[in-house]
């Protein structure tokens, strides 16, 4: 399955609605790998989630600084 993984600035992510912002981090959800039992699959899928956690941080941070 293809990986597609997006990188927001804070500005971008604040600027983005709750709908636009939840569609984008379960689309990175969506195009991730299937895992399995090999090392590369888990590799694969934390590259996955480490990028949907900071989104989801950078999202939070500006909320609380604006």
């Amino acid at each position: 399955m293809p990986s597609r993984i997006h990188r927001w600035t804070p500005e971008q992510l604040i600027k983005m609605n709750e709908e636009t912002f939840m569609v984008e981090v379960l689309d990175m959800i969506k195009f991730s790998p299937e895992i399995d039992d090999s090392d590369s699959s888990v590799a694969d899928m934390k590259k996955t989630l480490d990028a949907v956690e900071a989104a989801l941080k950078m999202r939070l941070d500006a909320r609380q600084n604006s």
